[in-house]
C-alpha cells in the first residue's frame, strides 16, 4: 500500500501528519506500507519545456518522482514482504489528486493495481501546457533572466524561488482576468504535457488506461465546512437568513433536503457546514468510471462520523478519516478524542481499507454487506458509530446545491 501524502501540488510530507504512520496498517493487515516525498509546487511543476528539449518533462516532474517511487516498489518490495504485482496507491486531498493523476499516466500503467482516492476527485482537467508554459515565462520574467539563461535556474536558492513563483502565478491569473478568461485554479500541478499526461481525464484513452484498476472513493461529510465562518450560526433564523443568501427560494428545500439526507442533524451550524463540492467530485469520477463497459468495481464511501473534541466543533473534518484508516486512534487523540467508538470505527475502516488492498473488495464480517457503486443504485457505505449502506441519500440537496445533477461525463455514456 503507497501512501501518498496531501497538500495539494504544493506542500506537505510523508511524515506530517501522526495519522500516515503505517506500522499500525501492517501490523493489522500483513501489509507493506510505503510512504514517499517527491517534489512539489515550483520545483515539481514549473513548465519549462519551451526552453529546450532537456526540459521536455518538467511540467510534472513531480509526478514522475512517484512513477519512479513505484518503479522501486516493483523492484525491491519483495525484500521487505511486499507483493509487486499487487499494488494498491491511496491518499487523501492532494494525495488523492496523485492518484487520480496517475490513474491517467501512461508511464504508471502496470505499476499499481487498485487505487484510492479520499477527499481527493477535484481534478476534473490537467492545465493546458500553453497555460502552463505561461507561468514559466513569467517565472523568469520575475528573475530578470532571458529564455538562454533557463539553467542558472539550478543556482538560484529556493525561498527566490518560491517568492518568484507566487508572483508569477499572480501574474498570469491577472492576466487571464484582463481577458475575461477564468482564472481559478492557476496554480501547482498537473499539465497535459502531451507526453506524461497525453489526455484529459473524461477521454475515452484516459479511462481506457484505468478500467481495470479497481477503485474506492469517497469523502467526508463536512470537509472544510466547520471552519467556514459564514457556517457559523446559533439560531435557525441565522440558517434561513445565510441558506436565501446562496440559494435564494430554495433555501427551505435546501433545509428539508439537509434532514433527509442526514435526520441526525439537530445543531442549527449542521444545515449550512454539509460538504458539497467533494461529495459531488466523487460522484462524478465514480460514475465515469462505472460507466464504461466491463471496468473494475467501484465502492464508494461517505465518513459521517463527528469528532467529540472541541466541544464537536471540528465535526467530520477534512482528513479526520485518515487516522481510522490507519488505525491511528491513538496516535490522534487531538483529533479523535481516543474514546472506544472512535477505535471500533477504526478497527472497521482499516480492516476494508486492507480488503480493498488485497483483494479489491472492501467487504469484511465486521461491516453491512458493501455493495458495487454505480450511477443507479448510488450505493455508499457511511462511516459512523453504526456505519450503514445508503442509496442515493443526499441526491436531493446535491442536485439543489449545484443547480443540476451530477451525471458521469459525455465521454463515457
Amino acid at each position: 500500500m503507497v501512501w501518498l501524502h496531501g497538500g495539494g501540488f504544493t506542500a506537505g510530507s510523508s511524515v506530517e501528519l501522526p495519522s500516515y504512520d503505517g506500522e499500525n496498517l501492517t501490523k493489522k493487515g500483513d501489509v507493506v506500507v510505503v510512504t514517499v516525498n517527491h517534489r512539489l509546487n515550483v520545483l515539481g511543476y514549473l513548465d519549462l519545456s519551451a526552453f529546450g528539449e532537456k526540459y521536455r518533462n518538467s511540467a510534472n516532474a513531480g509526478l514522475m518522482d512517484l512513477v519512479m517511487a513505484l518503479q522501486w516498489v516493483k523492484q525491491n518490495i519483495t525484500q521487505f514482504g511486499g507483493d509487486p504485482n499487487n499494488v494498491t496507491i491511496f491518499g487523501q486531498s492532494g494525495g488523492g489528486g496523485k492518484v487520480t493523476s496517475l490513474m491517467n499516466a501512461p508511464s504508471a500503467k502496470g505499476l499499481f493495481h487498485k487505487a484510492i482516492v479520499q477527499s481527493g476527485s477535484y481534478i476534473t482537467s490537467f492545465t493546458e501546457k500553453k497555460l502552463a508554459q505561461k507561468v514559466g515565462a513569467a517565472l523568469l520574467e520575475e528573475l530578470k533572466l532571458q529564455p538562454n539563461q533557463v539553467d542558472s535556474l539550478q543556482k538560484i536558492s529556493y525561498e527566490r524561488l518560491n517568492a518568484a513563483s507566487k508572483k508569477a502565478l499572480r501574474k498570469v491569473s491577472e492576466s487571464l482576468k484582463g481577458e475575461g478568461r477564468p482564472a481559478f485554479g492557476i496554480g501547482w500541478g498537473p499539465v497535459l504535457d502531451g507526453n506524461f499526461l497525453p489526455y484529459q481525464p473524461s477521454e475515452p484513452a484516459a479511462i481506457e488506461l484505468s478500467k481495470n484498476i479497481p477503485l474506492l472513493v469517497g469523502t467526508t461529510k463536512t470537509e472544510f465546512g466547520p471552519f467556514n465562518p459564514a457556517n457559523r450560526a446559533n439560531t435557525m433564523e441565522e440558517v434561513k437568513t445565510s441558506l436565501q443568501k446562496r440559494y435564494s427560494d430554495k433555501a427551505d428545500s435546501y433545509m428539508a433536503a439537509v434532514k433527509k439526507a442526514y435526520p441526525e442533524t439537530s445543531k442549527p451550524s449542521d444545515y449550512l457546514d454539509v460538504e458539497i463540492g467533494f461529495r459531488a467530485g466523487a460522484i462524478r469520477q465514480a460514475n465515469q468510471k462505472a460507466a464504461v463497459a466491463g471496468a473494475a468495481p467501484v465502492y464508494m464511501y461517505l465518513f459521517t462520523w463527528s469528532s467529540p473534541v472541541n466541544d464537536g466543533m471540528y465535526k467530520s473534518m477534512h482528513c479526520m478519516e485518515i487516522p481510522f484508516v490507519f488505525n491511528n486512534i491513538s496516535r490522534c487523540e487531538e483529533m479523535t478524542g481516543g474514546g472506544p467508538e472512535a477505535h471500533a470505527l477504526a478497527d472497521k475502516m482499516s480492516l476494508a481499507w486492507i480488503n480493498f488492498a488485497k483483494t479489491g473488495d472492501p467487504n469484511h464480517k465486521g461491516l453491512p454487506k458493501w455493495p458495487q457503486y454505480n450511477a443507479g443504485n448510488g450505493s455508499a457505505m457511511i462511516f459512523d458509530t453504526a456505519s450503514q449502506v445508503k442509496n442515493h441519500h443526499d441526491k436531493e440537496l446535491i442536485d439543489i446545491a449545484t443547480g443540476k445533477p451530477v451525471v458521469a461525463s459525455a465521454a463515457t455514456r
